[in-house]
């Protein structure tokens, strides 16, 4: 609920949220028009399954079929919007054919992302410092997010930006940027 996301996310301290749910631009959408009624920025995305795991990406406003997205037909659509692909949860384990275990970045994942997701919420401490140590091998940025799916989860992990984005072009800029850390609330 919208109302719900907002709420928690000013009760915990949040400047602004992002809504990245899986294969649709619309909860993204909802939870904006939301936000901007009632002060409150949120910024839309989505959570993409392709055969190189989970990606979450900013600047495609789309509704997609949910399983295994082609990531060459996902790069496509990003480059030609100037949008971003963020792998959600890099190091999700062994036991989740989606997500092998990771101690390396497929070439052609490597060449399309600036940034991993090195922080979140659902995963646990072992698998997000696993995913650190894969950002600083890569030379890549790294971000955080709750990956929410309850009030609870908002915020238990976050990305913290030097400069605050105003929309999803000045985030896109921003990620692309790396002047931002990903940590977990409770260590601000």
């Amino acid at each position: 609920m919208p109302d719900e996301l907002v709420d928690r996310s000013r009760e915990i301290g949040l400047d602004a949220v992002c809504v990245t749910e899986h294969a649709t631009y619309r909860g993204a959408q909802v939870n904006y028009e939301y936000g901007k009624e009632h002060g409150f920025l949120v910024f839309r995305g989505m959570e993409v399954y392709t055969e190189l795991g989970d990606m979450l990406v900013i600047g495609w406003e789309a509704n997609i079929r949910y399983y295994l997205f082609p990531f060459e037909d996902l790069k496509r659509e990003i480059e030609e919007r100037d949008g971003i692909i963020i792998p959600a949860h890099p190091c999700r384990g062994e036991a989740d054919a989606r997500h092998r275990s990771k101690s390396e970045i497929e070439d052609e994942l490597l060449s399309s992302i600036c940034a991993i997701e090195t922080h979140n919420g659902q995963m646990t401490r072992k698998s997000n410092d696993q995913a650190e140590k894969l950002r600083k091998k890569h030379g890549l940025f790294g971000t955080g997010g709750s990956d929410a799916h309850h009030v609870s989860h908002i915020g238990k992990c976050l990305t913290v930006f030097e400069d605050e984005p105003g929309d999803e072009a000045e985030l896109i800029e921003a990620l692309r940027g790396g002047k931002y850390r990903a940590c977990y609330l409770e260590d601000l």
